[in-house]
């Protein structure tokens, strides 16, 4: 898991990130008070689920090779060890955790809408005027914030996109110079091969630095501009016709070499295209309210007092 940086790591954020922690612990704490208090009854099938969901990364070896069903109890029971639980701790957990569940189900998912098709074409029509670079009435920061994102998202989508295979020669940015001259010798090997006819995916997976395309034949699928994050690739890529292969490219990750395998040209956005996912957006925006709205109203009845964090 990735931590924040050091410079980033503050003694204010610190203590933001100490209130957060706190503050879901008490909501956890009050949604199962709630729900004990309500009667919410969980099935010895429930829990067997449950045990099932937890017991799933325990599943398959390190090399993604199902285990039988015994390696897997015994897998599971040895986390348990580390962890410090026993069985009927551990199911206890699972108990709790289906209880909070079915108590947002009950008081608050069941009571949240899917909008109607006229709430859905206003929040389109704002979404194509941000696109079109039109000043939006937001109905608050939080729906602003879902605009700025909905319309960069959407940008993208309908904007041009291209498919391209690349190989890449590795290159700090503070590698001495005989490094940088021993990269760009590879790279201009690759180059020459490529020249004489050799097929750009079997070299991709040969000579290519890069993990995330190397063993697909340096096929990165269909990005748009901005997705790489290398401005002289995006300068250079885009000007590509299809079949055609670029000439050595630096950045600062290192040296690339980028054939052209198709394009998307840009294409309008239509309301029919994304109706069901505003929908759905929508109805998770107003949930998320919702639930928030509720676990405020579960505080303000409960008499928990938290101190001031230092």
């Amino acid at each position: 898991m990735k931590t924040a940086p050091e410079k980033e790591r503050t003694p204010e954020k610190l203590t933001d990130l100490r209130k957060e922690i706190l503050n879901r612990l008490i909501e956890e704490k009050l949604l199962l008070q709630e729900a004990k208090t309500k009667k919410v009854r969980v099935t010895k099938v429930e829990i067997e689920r449950g045990l099932d969901q937890f017991k799933e990364p325990f599943a398959t070896d390190a090399e993604g090779k199902p285990r039988p069903a015994a390696l897997v109890e015994k897998a599971f029971q040895e986390q348990l060890v580390k962890e410090g639980l026993t069985n009927d701790q551990f199911n206890k957990r699972v108990e709790e955790q289906i209880m909070k569940v079915k108590m947002i189900e009950q008081e608050v998912r069941s009571k949240v809408e899917l909008p109607k098709d006229d709430d859905v074409k206003k929040f389109f029509d704002k979404i194509q005027d941000k696109i079109a670079g039109k000043t939006v009435e937001s109905a608050s920061k939080d729906e602003e914030a879902d605009l700025d994102q909905l319309s960069k998202y959407f940008s993208r989508m309908t904007g041009e996109q291209v498919r391209i295979r690349h190989i890449l020669v590795r290159l700090a940015k503070s590698a001495p110079q005989t490094a940088r001259d021993e990269a760009r010798k590879k790279i201009e090997t690759v180059q020459q091969r490529l020249g004489k006819g050799e097929d750009f995916a079997f070299l991709a997976k040969k000579f290519s630095e890069d993990p995330v395309s190397r063993d697909r034949g340096g096929d990165l699928n269909f990005i748009a501009k901005g997705d790489l994050g290398l401005p002289e690739m995006d300068e250079i890529i885009f000007k590509l016709k299809d079949g055609e292969t670029s000439g050595i490219i630096e950045t600062e990750i290192g040296f690339h070499l980028v054939r052209m395998v198709e394009r998307k040209s840009p294409h309008p956005l239509e309301l029919e295209d994304v109706s069901d996912d505003l929908k759905n957006f929508m109805a998770q925006r107003n949930f998320t309210q919702r639930l928030e709205k509720y676990l405020k109203e579960l505080r303000a009845r409960s008499s928990v007092k938290v101190n001031p964090i230092e």
